[in-house]
């Protein structure tokens, strides 16, 4: 048996070892495994710098092009990006502009953010007997008071509601009460209903905790341990509980009719992330399961994010939720979005683009930067975001028409870069990668140009999504199917509600309040008044500016 250890054995290459034709076939034979050496040693290097930048550096897509600049060089000429709807400035402007303080606080900023905080005045006044004049010995005259503002705050705090519900009976009626015909009243007082029957919890704490654990990312075990601090005693199983009830008896009724409504707009973002559920039927507790998310797009006049929890990332997943929806939907290059039905038109994503050019200029060394073709492909998708960028104000049907005349031809030449760079780029690289991604999503690219209301990126699914990332850092896991869809329907409402500029925890407190005393059985169409779009929400829900 061959010894694991023992070196191998080169062969000389002489011409007295080996005849002219076999020399010539091992040469060709070692140089092929030469370059396959050299590309695999090269993947490797690129995955080094790219995982330590990822691990060390900036988080950012942002490159630095080899001029030191960070200007768009590449497809700028002036009649790409020129406007001659806007008027140029005075020349009064330019220099009032020019000579304005840079970052200097505003007067007032101070009085400003506490304008809307309740005030409490402690009055600092000399005694009567002190308000005499030190030089003539005259009474002081009160010339002027110099207020100093300081910004107070309180922690929170738990009291105790105690609802005395009195009960009436009628005294004349006992006293000829022979226990056969009359019968004697009792009459209780009016009282609002609780959360939950039979517990003690209150909107106000259940909207505490969902605010704590869906909205600030802290999870049950710290709220337990930071209640025993104010003495008391609140168990993660007890929170649980709550939770869970209110999901079934509350926020599922909005759930619903949120997805009912987002299913009847044109456009919807979507994406997915990864969830951990210990307790899942036919399962191990390793297995990963998939938290899907859908919003709605930017010029949607009544904002609204979906959470979908689902065992698999697979295409029933998603059409779970999608199957009866028509229109254009924004996703990122995963196939199953791209498999979905006729009815659904597909749009890419820009930013996922870039970001793959960026990543291979970050994964070359400091020379390889100064000479690759990666920046080329950033610069293209640099000049669309800053031509499109200069739309923003238009109408849908106006921005449509412009992209039409000043974005298309930027994306064909792009095409045609990229057509170029396929049949150039090294093989297994990640200029290969991103020139191979973009050519298979481009034909989900140039639906951007369909209408006016549709965006470059799919970055409003990502930033949905973002919260429920951070909070997966803290808990971790779900523990079975039941939590996890209850905490879809959580984070849809308060990340709905944030969309709609509401107070997370002003809107749960309301809602819990209002929908435990209206009869939604016999009147399902109240629900909307409870939505987190819904326009005859209490002032007290949303954010003073």
């Amino acid at each position: 048996m061959k010894n694991q250890s023992e070196p191998p054995k080169i062969h000389s290459l002489t011409t007295q070892s080996l005849p002219y034709d076999e020399l010539l076939k091992t040469c060709k034979e070692l140089q092929v495994q030469l370059i396959q050496t050299q590309t695999q040693l090269t993947w490797a290097m690129e995955q080094i710098r790219l995982l330590t930048h990822q691990k060390f550096g900036s988080g950012s897509d942002k490159v630095a092009y080899p001029d030191g600049s960070d200007q768009l060089c590449f497809f700028n000429e002036p009649e790409a990006t020129a406007d001659f709807s806007v008027a140029e400035p005075d020349l009064d402007d330019v220099l009032t502009d020019a000579r304005k303080p840079r970052n200097k606080k505003s007067m007032g900023k101070r009085e400003k953010d506490f304008s809307n905080l309740p005030t409490i005045v402690f009055e600092h006044e000399l005694p009567e007997s002190e308000r005499i004049c030190p030089n003539c010995s005259h009474p002081l005259h009160d010339m002027k008071v110099e207020i100093t503002r300081l910004l107070k705050f309180i922690p929170a705090r738990f009291e105790v509601e105690e609802h005395r519900r009195h009960v009436y009976t009628c005294r004349e009626c006992a006293k000829h009460d022979d226990g056969i015909d009359l019968r004697i009243p009792f009459i209780r007082a009016a009282m609002p209903n609780t959360l939950i029957p039979g517990s003690f919890t209150t909107p106000e704490l259940v909207a505490a905790i969902i605010n704590a654990k869906y909205v600030c990312a802290m999870p049950l075990a710290r709220q337990q341990q930071e209640f025993e601090r104010y003495s008391v005693a609140l168990s993660r199983q007890t929170m649980s509980n709550w939770l869970l009830r209110c999901a079934e008896d509350y926020f599922l009724l909005l759930y619903q009719r949120m997805r009912e409504i987002m299913l009847t707009r044109d456009i919807l973002h979507g994406d997915e992330t990864t969830v951990s559920v210990a307790n899942e039927t036919d399962r191990p507790a390793t297995s990963q399961s998939y938290m899907w998310v859908y919003c709605t797009g930017v010029h949607d006049e009544t904002p609204m994010v979906y959470y979908d929890y689902h065992p698999t990332r697979s295409k029933e997943a998603a059409l779970s939720f999608l199957g009866t929806y028509k229109g254009f939907l924004h996703a990122d290059g995963y196939e199953v979005y791209h498999r979905l039905t006729p009815d659904i038109t597909v749009v890419g994503c820009l930013a996922h683009v870039r970001r793959g050019f960026s990543n291979a200029i970050k994964s070359l060394s400091k020379e390889e930067q100064k000479r690759t073709a990666s920046y080329e492909g950033v610069q293209f998708c640099d000049t669309i975001f800053h031509i499109d960028k200069k739309l923003a104000d238009c109408t849908p049907a106006e921005r449509q028409q412009k992209r039409l005349t000043l974005l298309k031809p930027v994306m064909a030449a792009f095409h045609d870069w990229l057509v170029r760079m396929k049949a150039n780029a090294l093989p297994k690289s990640y200029l290969s990668d991103a020139v191979n991604y973009t050519l298979n999503q481009w034909t989900y690219l140039e639906n951007i140009l369909k209408d006016g209301r549709l965006e470059l990126t799919n970055n409003r699914a990502e930033r949905s999504i973002r919260p429920f990332t951070i909070g997966r850092k803290n808990w971790v896991m779900h523990n079975t199917p039941e939590g996890a869809t209850a905490s879809a329907m959580i984070y849809s409402l308060t990340e709905s509600a944030k969309s709609n500029q509401l107070k997370p925890y002003n809107y749960l407190v309301y809602i819990l309040k209002e929908m435990a005393n209206t009869d939604l059985v016999n009147y399902p169409e109240l629900i909307d008044q409870f939505l987190p779009c819904s326009k005859t929400l209490s002032p007290d829900c949303y954010k003073t500016s």
